[in-house]
């Protein structure tokens, strides 16, 4: 048995009694004696087949694979702890053992790993109600173990009693061991105290920081006061603290449930009554209960205290000026508002990341998903999660905002439908989740009605604002809300206060993001007045002013966004993306023209944080819609257009697009517009039609210096540079993007600084200046980091690698692919996830493992969705395929490739393929047909430029030089002078004869 128990687990806890004034009272010995302390436990752990899971501070965690085992090993630990000369004084250790369903995951003595809530807080429970030396066992444990129990040794009954998760009562057994301490105080379980708290049925999930903090606070203050929404679970965290608290209040701790009083009056009577005493003869029931606290020290627990505020407020404040000893825990949708009242807001459970989903094994470290979990076994016990109901059960804790009563709702849905089915209709929540316990509060037993509840409280302005703050996604702030919600019924500087009185009720959350106050609702929240919003006929009014809002706002951003304060802006419109998209949604078909200005003034944002596909989407849709439209705004989106599709490398479209631009620019006479039409008119032709681009680009620099838009500017010039670099003008290359680097600083625009930065890069890598490009791709990305500029950190990080595999550092390139993988999938991007995959094809083939290069190849084949990426990739396949000596699919790779590059006027990739086609004539011993190939390449180097890594370029010397040797000088000469004299065209057809 050398691994980790699972399944059916014996959990063995420990715990040094009064560890915390033992350090204090000897602290030059402490160290000491807890070292001790912890050979001992471990040594007699092991040494019974037992595994130390975690450790917390001096409490030993372990699991054993059988219930007589753990037995035997507490035995030797309570024998070797009494016959160990402690000095200056013994150390006690009080053992609890349970046996129960658990899962072993990551173990280790820090990080613990077991999954299996019940079992393991059971047995820790057992373990604190003990005492110094004690060993008390669960009835599971029991069963397990009283057949085999060698002589002497016994387990007295104590018979049952209610641990402190307020479950139903435990049968507790103590461990009687001849030579060991067998006498001992009551054990502490809640049968001990005075107290009226109610058993609950089902087990209580997380909570562990909570818990440790709310007692703090009940220790630092007298009143405490537990908020939050409806749902979040307040009762059922405060019964869970104060069942810890019994010890502390000798006169008893006394749990007051309000939700059904309705008279105000009747307070101190349900308090006397909690606490089973009666009103005095003659007296009120306030000056009773007076006379009854005054001199006692207890914790009253007043729950549901939102519907009777104002009564709850004044009682409590004479009670705790009265009873000097008392303390009052409530629990509220808002605080009391009184003086000394401590408010804690109760978060909502844990809940998964639905961009970064766990595996099974992390499930657990999430609460909201335990206690989904946990609700779905008690309606079906048969219920297992598995790898495809994971997404779906992270889904619905996320969507239910961790609320615990609407997970636990959602969860007793699974007696009749999959995990999947319930998170697909969530979007109608209230109707399915109903059917709460029959015997809880009505409020408790639907969604709806628990959000009722506190709606039913409001005033009728603060309804009116609630419905009308539904319009927001993600959240808003002030100044957005007063655009939104303000009009006639409710005044602008009315706002803020009735957003205040909103988040006392726990209906609006505030957050300090550390530039201004941002508001939210939680989701189930906002969809209820959602609900109620569009009931009252205001739905489509209070949408129309969100529309106009976030119209103007990403209006006012896009020149922003092209400036110094870039940083600012970019992530005020991530804050907003959620109503972004909803207000795009809204305006679809509804109101086009705004559809178009707010599609329009997102792009550069879109651009930057979420990469090309979602923002081409939405100008696509804008621009069809309004083809009728003839306004500058129009204009410039035809310009946004074309500027995103050569982005994403659709070249062919952009030019439409572009040259719209140009034409309706000129027809409203606006510079702008033409610039960008010029500008991506020339980049779209640059590769099919350079001299014809070179002409546009140098026209779109006219224009826009003359509106001073230093940003066309600087991609003008940057596309000059990278042009010139094609043409080997390194001259010319390097003055053009320095210049572009000017013009980008002056503007501010780090999107512009970063691509002349690597612009520039290429250039000194290209002409053999290997340590500057560094510099210069390194400085590119420190700049894409300090805007969050995902893409182009993606596009650095491969600018870095093929700098590293040009250096032959082929250890730091193989760590960077790593990154930009990583980076590339957590966009969802194709073509970037496509770009890194193709770049360690790269890697791998540079380092001679061809196998690891064709899949990568493949992968990032079928994922590339542009002309650049496809060509990148199937021609180092065709490459791949040729070394493995495959070479029916070479040259189908390579047709493709060169069919493609012929069809884009990709003169360049036309080039690079009739190289390779060169290497698999030579591969196949066709050596006239190599060499004219490779006399068809080097003439056309002359002229063109295509980047290609030094490994690339000595494999085809190599393979040149070889064909030399192989031929003679002579034919080699000629067959060399006739690939020369052809033209592009006729060395095409030519590569493709040699293809069946």
């Amino acid at each position: 048995m050398n691994s980790h128990p699972t399944g059916t687990v014996t959990f063995l806890f420990t715990d040094i009694e009064g560890s915390t004034k033992l350090a204090q009272g000897h602290p030059d010995k402490w160290e000491i004696l807890r070292k001790r302390h912890d050979d001992i436990l471990r040594s007699a752990i092991e040494s019974h087949n037992g595994y130390v899971f975690q450790i917390i501070g001096d409490a030993f965690c372990a699991a054993f694979h059988t219930a007589p085992d753990a037995l035997t090993a507490a035995i030797s630990i309570q024998r070797n702890l009494q016959n160990e000369n402690w000095n200056p004084v013994p150390i006690k250790v009080r053992i609890g053992i349970n046996t129960g369903a658990a899962q072993a995951g990551s173990v280790g003595d820090v990080s613990g790993g077991y999954t299996g809530y019940a079992t393991l807080v059971k047995v820790q429970r057992m373990m604190s109600a003990g005492s110094g030396g004690q060993v008390l066992l669960t009835q599971a444990t029991y069963e397990l173990v009283r057949d085999k129990l060698s002589d002497n040794v016994s387990l007295l009954d104590l018979g049952e009693h209610r641990l402190k998760d307020l479950i139903r009562p435990e049968h507790v057994y103590q461990l009687n061991v001849p030579g060991l301490t067998n006498d001992f105080p009551p054990i502490k379980t809640l049968d001990k105290y005075r107290h009226n708290l109610p058993v609950q049925t089902t087990t209580f999930i997380g909570r562990e920081k909570e818990i440790a903090e709310i007692k703090n606070a009940i220790g630092e203050h007298r009143l405490v006061t537990l908020t939050g929404p409806g749902g979040t679970g307040k009762t059922r965290l405060s019964l869970q603290v104060v069942a810890d608290l019994l010890d502390q209040f000798p006169n008893g701790i006394w749990f007051v449930e309000l939700a059904s009083i309705t008279d105000p009056e009747l307070i101190p009577q349900a308090i006397l009554s909690a606490a089973d005493m009666q009103t005095q003869q003659g007296r009120s029931a306030l000056k009773s209960l007076l006379d009854f606290l005054r001199e006692k020290t207890l914790l009253v627990v007043l729950d549901n205290c939102e519907h009777l505020i104002d009564a709850c407020a004044k009682l409590a404040d004479t009670l705790l000026t009265t009873a000097p000893n008392l303390k009052i825990l409530a629990s509220s949708r808002e605080a009391l508002g009184i003086k000394g009242e401590q408010a804690w807001r109760v978060p909502s459970l844990t809940i998964p990341d639905l961009k970064h989903l766990p595996d099974i094994g992390q499930l657990s470290r999430y609460e909201a998903v335990r206690l989904f979990v946990d609700r779905a076994l008690l309606v079906q016990p048969h219920f297992t999660v598995t790898n495809d109901n994971v997404p779906a059960m992270a889904q619905i804790c996320s969507r239910l905002d961790g609320i615990p009563l609407a997970i636990e709702l959602a969860a007793a849905r699974i007696r009749m439908m999959s995990a999947e089915e319930i998170s697909a209709h969530l979007d109608d929540r209230f109707r399915l989740l109903t059917g709460g316990s029959r015997t809880a509060l009505p409020r408790q037993q639907t969604l709806r009605a628990m959000i009722d509840w506190g709606y039913d409280l409001l005033t009728d302005a603060e309804k009116l604002l609630l419905r009308r703050l539904s319009a927001f996604v993600g959240g808003w702030t002030l100044d957005l809300a007063e655009q939104v919600c303000s009009d006639e019924s409710i005044d602008s500087y009315e706002v803020l206060d009735l957003i205040g009185k909103l988040a006392d009720k726990s209906l609006v959350i505030a957050t300090d993001t550390g530039v201004e106050t941002r508001y939210h609702m939680l989701e189930t929240v906002r969809q209820y007045a959602r609900e109620k919003l569009f009931e009252s006929g205001k739905g489509e009014t209070a949408r129309d002013n969100h529309l106009k809002a976030f119209v103007e706002l990403a209006e006012k951003a896009e020149p922003e966004l092209r400036s110094f304060n870039q940083p600012v802006w970019l992530d005020r419109l991530e804050m907003e993306l959620e109503n972004t998209r909803a207000a795009l949604e809204w305006a679809k078909g509804r109101d086009n023209e705004s559809y178009l200005r707010l599609a329009s003034a997102i792009w550069r944002f879109c651009e930057i944080r979420l990469g090309n596909d979602e923002i081409i989407g939405y100008l696509k849709n804008a621009l069809n819609a309004t083809q009728d439209l003839h306004t500058v705004e129009r204009a410039r989106a035809l310009g946004r257009m074309a500027h995103v599709l050569n982005n994403h490398g659709f070249h062919a479209q952009a030019l439409e697009y572009a040259k719209a631009a140009c034409k309706l620019g000129r027809e409203l006479n606006d510079d702008l517009s033409i610039a960008m039409g010029l500008s991506n008119e020339g980049k779209a032709e640059l590769h099919q039609n350079p001299q014809y681009a070179v002409e546009c680009l140098e026209k779109a620099l006219d224009f826009s210096r003359s509106v001073q838009d230093h940003r066309i500017s600087s991609g003008c010039l940057a596309h000059l540079g990278s042009h010139a670099l094609s043409q080997k003008n390194f001259t010319d290359a390097l003055f053009s993007c320095e210049q572009s680097l000017q013009e980008a600083r002056i503007c501010g625009d780090k999107r512009s600084i970063n691509f002349a930065l690597r612009i520039l890069s290429e250039v000194n890598r290209d002409s053999g200046n290997l340590l500057l490009s560094r510099k210069q791709i390194e400085e590119a990305l420190s700049v894409a980091h300090e805007i969050d500029d995902k893409p182009n950190i993606i596009y650095c990080l491969l600018g870095l690698i093929s700098n590293y595999i040009c250096a032959e550092d082929y250890a730091h390139a193989e760590q960077l692919c790593g990154e930009a993988y990583q980076r590339a999938r957590d966009t969802g991007a194709r073509s970037y996830i496509a770009e890194a995959l193709i770049f360690r094809g790269v890697l791998h083939l540079a380092q001679g493992n061809f196998t690891a290069s064709k899949e990568c190849l493949k992968e990032g084949l079928e994922l590339a969705d542009n002309v650049y990426a496809t060509t990148d990739a199937l021609l180092l396949q065709g490459t791949v395929s040729c070394l493995l000596g495959d070479f029916s699919v070479a040259r189908e790779k390579l047709q493709e490739v060169l069919l493609l590059c012929k069809k884009e006027n990709m003169l360049d990739g036309c080039m690079v393929c009739l190289g390779n086609f060169g290497i698999l004539a030579f591969t196949q011993g066709q050596l006239d047909r190599a060499t004219r190939l490779f006399g068809v390449f080097d003439k056309l180097q002359e002229h063109l430029l295509d980047f290609e890594f030094p490994f690339e370029a000595r494999r085809r010397d190599e393979i040149i030089q070889q064909a030399r040797e192989q031929l003679g000088p002579d034919a080699f000469n000629q067959d060399w002078a006739e690939g020369r004299a052809m033209t592009m065209e006729q060395a095409i057809a030519y590569a493709l004869e040699g293809t069946p």
